[in-house]
């Protein structure tokens, strides 16, 4: 408890403006019809908007955060690399249990495509694996850890700004709905926060510095 504390009081600000973000974010989520936010947050689209979000979807793809771990191994940025893969493992399977356990339909299944007409051919999935939203999941995840790891505090608002991306992307494509998106982020951010706080030197990479006599490995 002592340590969530002073890691709060390092990244007060961060912190402060994160809980204010899910706070007000809470409202449209909870209290607003999901299929009502759903249109509201599409109110706009075109073909360039739609390449966009196509392709930067994939930044919340799972093999994105197997990739960036293993490339900051390659680096030798072993221990952010390692809470990256760990939050990766752990928030998916939360979020895959979920999607099997509250079976929600996705927005073509609940909507139907003569509801709603910007579906994307061959890139919309239909279903009952809504909630919640993994690819969201897996960015937020990804962009706290980042954000932790660097003392830019600049750098720490593109990280937020680019996982509220991916999670608008997923409402974007008719991937998901507003509270799929919502629980997502709360499940990404809190595990990287609790792996931040739990993971902070694995046996491992303690040998390493032992072995090397390194007295830096970047962290």
């Amino acid at each position: 408890m002592q340590y969530f504390r002073s890691l709060i009081g390092q990244h007060r600000t961060f912190a402060g403006t994160l809980l204010l973000f899910a706070f007000l974010l809470a409202f449209p989520s909870l209290l607003v019809p999901k299929e009502h936010s759903f249109f509201w947050l599409n109110f706009f689209h075109c073909k360039a908007l739609d390449h966009f979000f196509i392709t930067y979807t994939y930044a919340g793809d799972g093999l994105f955060s197997l990739f960036l771990a293993l490339l900051l191994f390659v680096l030798n940025n072993r221990l952010l690399g390692f809470r990256i893969l760990l939050a990766f493992l752990i928030s998916g399977l939360i979020a895959q249990v979920l999607k099997k356990a509250v079976h929600l339909p996705r927005p073509m299944a609940a909507l139907g495509t003569d509801t709603y007409r910007h579906f994307i051919d061959g890139v919309t999935h239909s279903g009952y694996n809504s909630f919640p939203s993994g690819h969201t999941t897996s960015a937020f995840a990804l962009a706290l850890l980042c954000g932790l790891h660097t003392r830019h505090t600049g750098f720490r608002w593109l990280f937020f700004f680019l996982a509220c991306m991916v999670g608008y992307s997923r409402i974007y494509l008719g991937q998901h709905f507003l509270p799929d998106v919502f629980v997502g982020m709360l499940i990404g951010s809190a595990t990287a926060i609790g792996v931040y706080a739990s993971v902070q030197c694995p046996f491992w990479l303690k040998k390493r510095r032992a072995v090397s006599g390194a007295e830096g490995v970047p962290a």
